[in-house]
């Protein structure tokens, strides 16, 4: 991504010494969007007795849905077809098992995808929490964390709880999507309890989920129903409580997946569009802000308008256009979208520093 300084002479003087010391922030870290790891490589096992081409094919469908957000993404012939462009595998190797890891230039992904008019869906994306209540349907009950509980109602509930686990973990690694299981430590298990989950109480959960700073709460009840097993999902996401449709443990996860592709991945070229950033006070305000822009894939570009009283201009060439653009800033804690009339003449969009330590 380029990032450049385009001023006005009226502003160039006063700005050229500050900005000076200001850039020599730009390497320093910060808090942002969540990112999806690897999202152009695939673990494949193909069929030994295949042509390497089919392994390459079979890796390009998995890369693929999670670039576009779309299962469907894997039975498109013409997508498909991408696995044949010159130099679109950047690296390949093989593992135990029989499996392979083959990569794909996000460049040649990404500029095929937009040639047939499918969306790309950056790696920036919502991190949601999960919070999910299992019944055996024999009296046990237990919450699913992160890893294995020290000491679990009884082996059959443990075996149970390793499976839902493993089963979330693969979906979302073929969906794309950064997922948070609780640590169930004393700090969770004093506020939330498996009672709670089945009782519909969700605003302990979502106190239980600040400590985890995520953009979204998924919440999943699994119990024994009529036809085997059953589960019902709950998403909160700002501030907005959705009932998600489907009955298995995977059900949650695609709906969020789709959900999210919807609102951040983008169709065609990039668009220009002006933004402010509201209360730059500080060396360290500017370096924060410009630091996160610099790592988002949705940017193209960003260039520095103007740093006066406080507020950042900065023209910006990003995929999807100003509504993308304001829905993946919001991402990560860094940023926050100005309310009540705050942009100013000429910006498009306006935001504020989140003075919380973010992700």
């Amino acid at each position: 991504m380029r990032i450049g300084l385009t001023l006005s002479s009226r502003h160039s003087r006063r700005l050229a010494g500050t900005l000076a010391l200001l850039a020599s922030l730009l390497t320093c870290g910060t808090s942002g969007a969540a990112r999806f790891s690897n999202l152009y490589d695939a673990m494949v096992t193909p069929d030994p007795n295949a042509p390497e081409a089919a392994a390459t094919e079979l890796a390009l469908a998995a890369v693929l849905v999670r670039v576009t957000g779309s299962r469907q993404a894997a039975l498109d012939p013409q997508l498909l077809g991408l696995a044949g462009t010159p130099s679109i595998v950047t690296k390949r190797g093989t593992y135990s098992e029989g499996r392979t890891l083959i990569g794909f230039s996000p460049r040649l992904v990404d500029q095929g995808l937009r040639s047939l008019s499918w969306p790309v869906w950056g790696a920036e994306r919502p991190l949601t929490v999960l919070w999910v209540a299992v019944d055996d349907g024999v009296g046990g009950r237990a919450l699913l964390g992160a890893n294995d509980a020290p000491s679990d109602p009884s082996q059959a509930m443990a075996e149970q709880l390793k499976g839902i686990r493993a089963e979330l973990n693969a979906v979302a690694d073929e969906r794309g999507l950064p997922i948070a299981l609780p640590l169930l430590d004393l700090e969770d298990l004093s506020v939330v309890t498996p009672s709670d989950i089945w009782g519909g109480f969700d605003d302990r959960v979502t106190q239980a989920s600040t400590r985890y700073r995520a953009d979204a709460v998924l919440i999943g009840k699994i119990g024994p129903g009529v036809l085997g097993t059953e589960v019902q999902w709950l998403l909160i996401r700002g501030g907005e409580r959705r009932v998600l449709e489907g009955a298995g443990v995977r059900d949650g996860l695609d709906t969020i997946a789709d959900l999210y592709a919807a609102d951040l991945g983008s169709i065609g070229a990039a668009a220009s569009t002006l933004i402010s950033v509201l209360d730059v006070g500080s060396a360290g305000d500017y370096g924060r802000v410009m630091s996160y822009l610099e790592s988002l894939s949705v940017l193209q570009s960003v260039n520095v308008e103007s740093l006066e009283r406080g507020v950042l201009s900065l023209r910006v060439d990003a995929r999807g256009g100003a509504p993308v653009l304001e829905r993946v800033l919001a991402l990560g804690g860094v940023l926050s979208p100005a309310t009540g009339g705050a942009a100013p003449s000429g910006a498009a969009l306006a935001f504020r520093i989140n003075r919380g330590t973010g992700r």
